[in-house]
């Protein structure tokens, strides 16, 4: 049989497309629902490094407060934060039933959480500087097992992968997004042309913000 999403050939056997990850299996054996969101991924820059000159709950304390200014801003544009990983939060923008334009929503989350970060770093007393590098992808996701919270849900989903690298590849303290979060925000959002990234079989354009309300 062929995948009902990339037309490769699968076992009949198999509910996941090994090539694609969608699910071809019985929906009705699987509490299922596939919707488009947006991928937001932050990871603070340099933290790591400056975490080597600092207190354990020095470390503790400055994260706590970052996260919790970010977890705020996250919900107030109507995201979810799905997972914190390190020094790396990863939210997801849409799922609420009732969180129209997404994909603004998220743009408007990114540039508050750069805003509130320089007000942290401007308070601390720090040797250096903690940035931020964000990278935002909507995309097509396939959720499992909805409980009502969307962190205790089973996501697949290239939105994590395209996020992640468009994280990795931005400048510090700069944001980039992909081709289809471009779209949907070009005509209310600024972009410069930030080129092409290249990661095993995938290409993925990028695009860095303009910023608008950026302190």
């Amino acid at each position: 049989m062929k995948c009902s999403n990339c037309s490769k050939e699968i076992a009949p056997a198999d509910n996941f497309c090994p090539d694609c990850g969608f699910f071809n299996g019985d929906h009705a054996r699987l509490p299922y629902e596939s919707m488009k969101l947006t991928f937001l991924r932050a990871d603070l820059h340099e933290f790591t490094k400056m975490s080597e000159e600092m207190l354990s709950e020095e470390i503790m304390n400055y994260l706590n407060e970052v996260f919790t200014l970010f977890q705020k801003i996250i919900a107030s544009f109507k995201g979810s934060i799905y997972q914190v990983i390190g020094d790396e939060v990863v939210s997801i923008f849409g799922f609420r039933k009732e969180a129209g334009f997404a994909p603004h929503m998220a743009i408007f989350a990114a540039e508050e959480m750069f805003n509130k970060l320089d007000d942290v770093n401007n308070r601390k007393t720090l040797k250096r500087s903690v940035g931020l590098k964000i990278g935002i992808e909507m995309e097509i996701a396939n959720i499992f097992n909805l409980q009502g919270e969307l962190r205790d849900s089973f996501i697949i989903s290239e939105g994590f992968k395209k996020s992640q690298l468009l994280q990795k590849n931005a400048d510090n303290n700069s944001l980039l997004v992909g081709e289809n979060l471009f779209q949907a925000t070009r005509a209310f959002f600024g972009y410069r042309d930030a080129g092409e990234i290249v990661d095993n079989k995938l290409l993925l354009k990028s695009y860095e913000l303009k910023f608008k309300t950026r302190l």
